[in-house]
């Protein structure tokens, strides 16, 4: 038996309404993506060289090898200044070249590509994350930095084995939401086995404040936990004002909208606020 055909009324058309108006998307990206490694327009050149090759059988370093990328320096200007800045800004007219030793060409060419609008893709950034943190915090490329680290922390499992490692790389880079990650992890349930298994010598003092916070919110959690039905709880932040306690995203989040610098520590991100806030009450005084 044939099934019966749908009625008109419950055919669903996958066409568009002819009668839409187009409008295409804003073409500056597809424009700038365009421009990415266009040496015919470019006026600046990086050399990235490339690590030492292995050693031929006769025991002989092969030579170092370098790639080309190609840029604007009035892009790089507005969008990597400190890549920018590897160049004199008074030779112009002609093409002129800087090299980079300490990244690598694949690493760089994300770099520089994001700079020019583009993107990642999700399994290289999990691949390369620390490597393509190194190039972007050096360079202070921050969205990507930042980017490769969220993607780094999806993709780790902390445990005591690589809690350390973890905690000295996000102070030494300045990944203030990985080292956040890695201290809640120590002052949550596995307090215990991490003071029983950590060797702490090498644990950097300059965290020693951000570990009192990340227990004081485990203690919170906790009491919130289990008084979950009571009415009346008191919250420090109600005000907005109170950054002490806050989490890195909600710090990021508050320098954004001010329009500051996302990246740096969380000592130097609550500084940064309160000084917006300060100069926000100045300026209102004077009015």
């Amino acid at each position: 038996l044939q099934s019966p055909s749908p009625s008109p009324a419950n055919v669903v058309s996958t066409k568009e309404d002819a009668t839409a108006a187009f409008v295409p998307e804003n073409p500056l990206t597809k424009m700038m993506k365009g421009m990415f490694n266009d040496e015919t327009t470019a006026d600046v050149c990086f050399e990235v060289c490339s690590a030492e090759g292995k050693d031929d059988d006769d025991g002989t370093k092969r030579a170092k090898t370098s790639t080309s990328f190609y840029a604007h320096r009035s892009i790089l200007s507005g969008c990597a200044p400190m890549l920018a800045a590897l160049f004199d800004a008074e030779d112009t007219g002609h093409m002129i070249s800087a090299q980079i030793s300490d990244v690598k060409p694949d690493i760089f060419q994300y770099m520089l590509g994001y700079v020019y609008g583009g993107s990642v893709p999700k399994e290289e950034l999990m691949t390369h994350a620390k490597d393509i943190i190194n190039a972007a915090d050096k360079y202070s490329i921050v969205n990507l930095k930042l980017e490769a680290e969220a993607v780094y922390l999806n993709s780790t499992i902390f445990t005591v084995d690589n809690a350390m490692d973890n905690l000295l790389y996000a102070d030494a880079k300045n990944c203030a939401l990985l080292k956040e990650t890695v201290l809640d992890f120590l002052a949550d349930w596995n307090s215990t086995e991490a003071i029983n298994n950590i060797s702490f010598a090498d644990f950097p003092g300059s965290v020693v404040k951000d570990l009192m916070i990340a227990f004081d919110r485990s203690k919170k959690r906790i009491i919130q936990d289990h008084c979950s039905d009571s009415e009346g709880e008191d919250n420090d932040d109600d005000d907005g004002e109170d950054y002490s306690l806050m989490r890195v995203s909600e710090l990021r989040r508050k320098l954004d909208g001010k329009g500051l610098d996302v990246d740096g520590s969380r000592e130097a991100m609550i500084e940064a606020l309160k000084n917006s806030t300060a100069l926000s009450y100045a300026h209102d005084a004077t009015d």
